[in-house]
């Protein structure tokens, strides 16, 4: 089973431009980078994530597993469900996943993913898995574009936000048991559990959008890599790796 090494920070622009940096010098598997603070935090696709206070978990995870780069994608969508189950776990709120791995609940984005990594030919030398999950609104509240979008642990948790340390170590050992079930090839089981939590997605038609073009279309199931197979409106079967996924004809969210 994984074990972990942390290093904390008070600050830092990016806790996976950190990790990528400790990755491609040598670290270990289960190098943990906690920041109380970034100030160039990232999503997907490049946004950017507001985590420039001490309101939430912010994390990145270097692993280095030992099967082929392809298989990448399914690192993704096991930290989420990771993610999914330690906010369960110490909140009792009802989190479920929106493809490919952000943390909903109520509709709402409590937590995302980015994960980046490095091959050579078709394996896959190292991923650095980036964490964020909002813990706390920001002081004053979520910025105006993002209010009906994001949210927060303490407005889901009856008891109150939970300690980030006592987060911190359920998603970590739930990380652990998701990636020793992937390095055993268990990927179907993995995919399964997927499955069961994007009820934010799977079933529903969607819209992509990618870099080159938009379309709609029913969103089907996952494959074992990871990728959201989609039934086009024109009829066509796609499997979808990287793109905007939103729900019915509005615009990604």
């Amino acid at each position: 089973m994984l074990s972990f090494d942390i290093t904390r920070v008070d600050e830092v622009d990016s806790t996976n431009r950190l990790a990528r940096e400790m990755a491609s010098a040598g670290a270990p598997d289960g190098t943990v980078v906690v920041a109380a603070r970034q100030t160039a935090g990232r999503g997907r696709l490049g946004r950017p994530w507001q985590s420039a206070g001490d309101y939430g978990l912010w994390l990145s995870v270097v692993l280095r597993p030992p099967f082929e780069a392809e298989r990448g994608g399914m690192i993704g969508i096991g930290a989420g469900i990771a993610a999914a189950r330690a906010i369960r776990d110490t909140t009792s709120a009802r989190a479920i996943l929106k493809w490919p791995n952000d943390v909903l609940i109520g509709g709402e984005k409590v937590a995302g993913v980015l994960v980046e990594g490095s091959s050579v030919d078709s394996q896959l030398l190292w991923a650095a898995v980036g964490i964020g999950i909002n813990v706390c609104p920001p002081e004053g509240g979520f910025p105006l574009e993002l209010r009906g979008i994001a949210t927060s642990l303490a407005e889901h948790a009856p008891a109150g936000a939970p300690d980030r340390d006592v987060l911190l170590m359920a998603v970590l050992g739930q990380l652990a048991v998701v990636y020793d079930a992937l390095c055993q090839g268990r990927v179907r089981r993995i995919r399964e559990e997927a499955s069961e939590l994007m009820q934010a997605t799977l079933g529903r038609h969607v819209t992509v959008t990618s870099a080159t073009e938009r379309y709609g279309g029913e969103a089907l199931t996952l494959d074992d890599w990871g990728r959201l197979v989609i039934r086009r409106d024109d009829g066509n079967v796609v499997s979808v790796s990287s793109a905007d996924v939103s729900l019915g004809s509005g615009f990604p969210r």
